[in-house]
Formats: structure tokens, sequence, C-alpha cells
């Protein structure tokens, strides 16, 4: 369990897409904010707000903070490993909980900044932190970091995308990054990328790379770049999450909705059973199903009926 924490119920009310599923369920959340979600080896949920960590196992809801280990109660990140370790990223430095107990890093134990925005763990099981200084890894007693002189586009790295053995890509403020296990390679609108501002990236199972950018969804098939803009059907230039699903479908959220990449065609859904139409985070969980992360709350997408969680202040 974690340390001081609190325990809430959920009443989870599944509400079809057509209802105001927002209005019908019981307050959850540590905060309405949402800026990250992922889900564990076990199944569970754990959800980073700009107020405190929730963990969602069942109905029920524990919540940790600063007081109970947390480097910061603003979660820029979060993500769990194999081992069920659960990392977060904040302003203050990354945060690991393992085995019932936090540990904190930061400059001090070698990052290269405190401020982490991404956190991955790799086919190899070695954790990667994106800091807005570099990115860092474990190495003995430290972290070793790279940065542009390295190979990365920019120092200030927004997301990590772990994919194969030794595969990562890399997101920036100044486009993106490939590391092949040898060498790197940078990518940007030059390129085919729809903006230099990389938000986040996903790797589908068939090797796609879908990457969400200020300025629309980009998909590179190994070769070549293409890139889905608001005339293409995208809600909103500033795409800023996207997940790919095992069946091919392809989920992107925007500042201003959801949509669903299906067969070559957009569709936009959600509506008003988002709990707000900014949308910050998108996870498919194993069971096929989509959460979605939003300024206003947490929704959830199963066999097309949504169940949204909110905070309780």
């Amino acid at each position: 369990m974690l340390l001081g924490a609190f325990l809430l119920t959920a009443i989870a009310v599944a509400c079809s897409s057509g209802g105001s599923s927002q209005d019908a369920l019981a307050a959850t959340l540590p905060n309405n904010w949402v800026t990250s979600v992922a889900e564990a080896p076990d199944g569970t949920l754990w959800v980073g707000t700009i107020d405190g960590l929730g963990h969602l196992d069942g109905e029920a809801w524990t919540i940790a903070r600063v007081a109970d280990g947390l480097p910061n109660d603003l979660v820029n990140a979060v993500a769990v490993t194999r081992a069920g370790d659960v990392w977060v990223g904040t302003n203050v430095g990354a945060g690991r909980l393992s085995a019932g107990s936090w540990s904190t890093y930061r400059i001090p134990d070698g990052l290269p900044s405190n401020w982490v925005n991404s956190v991955a763990e790799d086919a190899d099981g070695t954790t990667w932190l994106g800091t807005i200084a570099g990115l860092a890894r474990p190495a003995g007693d430290g972290w070793d970091t790279i940065d542009a002189h390295d190979g990365l586009p920019t120092t200030r790295v927004t997301w990590v995308e772990a994919a194969g053995t030794g595969e990562l890509w890399i997101g920036s403020n100044g486009g993106l990054g490939h590391f092949d296990g040898t060498g790197w390679t940078a990518f940007s609108t030059a390129d085919g990328l729809p903006g230099d501002w990389v938000n986040t990236i996903d790797v589908a199972d068939d090797g796609t790379v879908w990457v969400a950018a200020r300025g629309g969804l980009g998909r590179f098939d190994g070769s070549t770049w293409s890139a889905y803009t608001v005339e293409d059907g995208i809600p909103d230039a500033w795409a800023t999450a996207v997940a790919a699903a095992g069946d091919g479908t392809v989920w992107v959220g925007t500042e201003d909705g959801l949509a669903r990449l299906e067969n070559g065609t957009i569709t936009s859904l959600g509506g008003s059973d988002l709990p707000d139409p900014s949308i910050t985070a998108l996870t498919v969980a194993r069971d096929g199903s989509l959460w979605v992360g939003t300024k206003g709350g947490l929704a959830h997408l199963d066999d097309g009926a949504w169940t949204v969680y909110r905070a309780s202040h």
C-alpha cells in the first residue's frame, strides 16, 4: 500500500456514447486535470494529475501525494515497468515506487535536470527519463546523460518511446530523434513531420511510428513520413496524444477533441461524453479499451460505452 494514502470508492456507471456520463459518476481522481495514464502488468491503472497520483484497482482508488513520497504533487508522467515498479516524472525530480516504498532522484543523484517530462522502459529493462536537459538512464550508482551533443534534436525532451531491442524514439521541442541501437537520426518538418514540437509518440505493433505534434498527426512507415492535419479531419492542429491499438486503429487526442483513424478514415467522437475536449493522455488497455485523460477528468471507452471519473473537489 502507499504510505499515508487514502482510499476512495468509485461508482463505475457506464453510459452509452450518446449519454452524458460525466454527470453520472462519483468523484474519484486526485485532480480533474489528468496529465498521464499508464496500465500496470496486473491490469490496474495509474493516473498522473496536477495534484497527485491516482491508482485505480477495480473500483477502488488510492491517492498519493508529496506526504506519501512523491517528489511533487504535479505529476508530468507515469510509467509502470514489467516488474511492477511505478515511475513518475515531476518538475522537481523523478520518483520510483518499488515494494511499497518511494525513492526520489534529482540532480545531486546524477539527473541532468529535475524537470522530468517522460519515463519509459526499454526491452532490456532499462528505465529512461526524458528531461528538459536531455535523456537519462541508470548507470551504477548514478545516471548517464544523452543530450544534443550525442545526437538528440535538442536537449529539451518531451517524450521517450522504447521500441524493440536498443531502439528509442525521442520527442523534443525541436523535432524527433531515432536511435536504432548504433546511431541517431533526426527528423523535422523538412522531412515531413507535421510540427517540430513533438508531444507524444507511439509505435504500433507493425512498427509504424505515430507522432502527435503541434501541427497534426505524423506517420512514419520506415521510409516515408505522412501527416494528418485539420484539413484531413483532425479536430485541432495541436495534437496532444496518440495511441495505436492492436487492431490497427489509431487514436489521436487534440486540444479540441478526440478522433479515431481507421482504414484511412478519420472520425471525431466523444463529444459530450468526454469530461473536457482538451485531451492530455491516451492509453489503449490490454483488453482493447481506451483510457482518455483530459483537463476535466478521466474517461474510459469500452465496447462503445463511456465511463467518466472526476475528483471530489
